[in-house]
């Protein structure tokens, strides 16, 4: 039987980065497939791993039969804090109607399947869900005098609660992480590309949880560092919070888990999916129940910590990109199967 031919057609979104990334790993895992021949030339399939819910990035006319992948509808789920404008409701309406011409929707979770069948009425028969992974980065130790290296370097402290974010989004529930931390008086150390940028006024409404931080002086924003820094971070932590109200999937908290950093995670969205049984989580819109969270972290006996992180890094080997790839795979001969 001849391999399918698949277009894994990115656009060039995102390289390096979030969906970039995500489509980098995918195709480099479907290599090892032989029923795969990725190909831009006559492919059966399109494959287009980004979706944007305010621009128009998925073709009305579509070609070949095609998939999509959409990682998440946190604009539409906290719609309060994402105005979308005349435009980009135009856009939404506009992403909306091709949506429902593709043959598959591939997303990272089974809280974002839902979240897809609820806002976009598309049938649960058509979307499909393929847990993402993490990069072979995360999985090379650092030397001590690497983490030392990086220690210094940020001018890290001893102890400190750290956490990822791609800037300040409203999801990802900052102000309150800073505000428990703050109360409990210990640094928090955050990484993000955009969490450097300038403030302007009038404030743009995606921007006021970055405005909300400035009150705080234990923070450290590191920006945007290589992943071999975040990886020595992650030696570093005194433990890595997950404050999120919603994630489509969370891959910080997966790295943090296979790292070996112990972990205090929200409760709701796809976290769930991700962390293990018996895993230290909390209500991320009661700062009581994230301070008592966070404390209880930080208060493990060696033994308690050690068996945290051990239970953190069994089920983080669960998520393979031969995994999301196999998946993936399935998803193929399903579409052609229908056609």
């Amino acid at each position: 039987m001849a391999p399918i031919k698949v277009f894994i057609n990115s656009g060039g979104h995102s390289a390096g980065r979030g969906v970039g990334v995500y489509a980098d790993n995918l195709s480099k895992a479907l290599t090892k497939f032989p029923e795969i021949k990725q190909t831009d030339k006559d492919p059966d399939i399109i494959h287009i791993p980004y979706f944007d819910l305010f621009y128009p990035t998925l073709p009305l006319k579509k070609e070949k039969p095609t998939v999509v992948t959409v990682h998440d509808l946190t604009p539409l789920v906290m719609s309060d804090r994402y105005p979308k404008g005349v435009r980009g409701t135009i856009n939404l309406l506009r992403q909306w109607y091709s949506l429902r011409s593709v043959y598959a929707i591939v997303t990272d979770s089974e809280n974002s399947k839902k979240d897809i069948e609820k806002y976009f009425m598309i049938s649960p028969e058509k979307i499909f869900v393929t847990p993402l992974a993490v990069g072979d980065s995360y999985k090379v130790k650092p030397s001590p005098a690497e983490i030392a290296e990086v220690k210094n370097r940020y001018n890290l402290p001893d102890k400190f609660v750290f956490t990822i974010s791609s800037g300040p989004n409203p999801n990802k529930n900052l102000p309150s992480l800073a505000e428990v931390t703050d109360r409990l008086g210990i640094p928090l150390v955050i990484v993000g590309k955009t969490m450097l940028q300038e403030i302007v006024q009038p404030v743009e409404p995606e921007l006021i949880d970055l405005v909300r931080l400035q009150v705080y002086n234990h923070i450290n924003i590191l920006g945007a560092i290589p992943n071999e820094d975040v990886n020595a971070i992650f030696h570093l932590a005194s433990l890595y919070v997950q404050a999120s109200y919603y994630e489509g999937f969370g891959i910080p908290l997966l790295e943090a888990m296979t790292k070996g950093c112990l972990i205090a995670s929200s409760n709701t969205s796809s976290s769930p999916e991700i962390y293990h049984d018996g895993a230290i989580t909390f209500n991320p819109r009661s700062l009581k129940s994230m301070q008592k969270a966070i404390e209880k972290a930080l208060r493990l006996s060696p033994k308690e910590k050690a068996n945290q992180i051990e239970m953190a890094k069994e089920r983080a080997k669960d998520f393979t990109w031969a995994k999301t790839a196999n998946l993936t795979l399935g998803v193929y001969k399903k579409v052609l199967n229908s056609l």
